[in-house]
């Protein structure tokens, strides 16, 4: 049954065209509060950086609202859908660093058709898709090899294909530039560039990524 509060917190997220509402989040692992009252409205076409060093808590934000990681306090909700429902699931395109979750011994393109039948693409429509995907960042090599035998920067742009399947409304990145050599950071930010309609949030170090963002969150240690 929706309550009345459920019910004005749908409305408030879904106001002013936002894709990303986030109120007071705070994660604790036991007695240790790594994140604490975060707020942010994010709307279309807008990238909000999450700046800080390793141990910040970056990845723990990216987690909770993914829903792969409950949230202690507060709330967050995708385009009016709670984390971790399958509604907010489907609007969301995620690449977390160091957690691939490919089976390895696919290849990168079985691994892609793979992902993009959970997601609940057709195989006519799924082979395009990453037919586009694979052209758009150049991955005829990625997609041919076996994941058991990729490199760490092949397996970084086979995950961030997989995030961008079937254009999501919202892209969380974790350290996405990770891996990569310079040719590959320009495609995948061309790749972002023309997904001009999506949301994103990126957990970053780099001073590069940075640049490229609209605004920035900055977690203390």
């Amino acid at each position: 049954m929706t309550t009345a509060a459920t019910e004005i917190e749908r409305r408030d997220a879904r106001g002013d065209g936002v894709i990303l509402s986030v109120r007071r989040l705070g994660r604790r692992f036991g007695s240790r509060a790594v994140v604490s009252n975060l707020n942010l409205d994010l709307r279309p076409g807008k990238r909000m950086a999450l700046w800080g060093p390793n141990g910040s808590g970056k990845t723990t934000v990216l987690r909770c609202l993914a829903g792969t990681l409950t949230l202690s306090t507060g709330s967050a909700m995708v385009d009016g859908h709670r984390v971790g429902t399958l509604a907010a699931r489907r609007l969301t395109g995620v690449s977390l660093s160091q957690e691939r979750a490919f089976y390895m011994r696919l290849s990168g393109r079985e691994n892609l058709l793979f992902f993009a039948g959970a997601r609940g693409f057709g195989l006519s429509l799924a082979r395009r898709l990453v037919r586009r995907l694979e052209d758009e960042l150049e991955l005829s090599a990625v997609l041919e090899q076996r994941a058991d035998r990729c490199s760490s920067g092949m397996l970084q742009q086979l995950a961030l294909a997989r995030a961008f399947l079937g254009d999501p409304k919202l892209l969380l990145l974790d350290e996405p530039t990770r891996s990569l050599d310079a040719a590959a950071r320009e495609r995948l930010w061309h790749a972002i560039d023309r997904r001009s309609d999506a949301a994103v949030v990126i957990a970053t170090h780099q001073q590069e990524d940075l640049d490229r963002c609209h605004e920035r969150i900055i977690l203390p240690v």
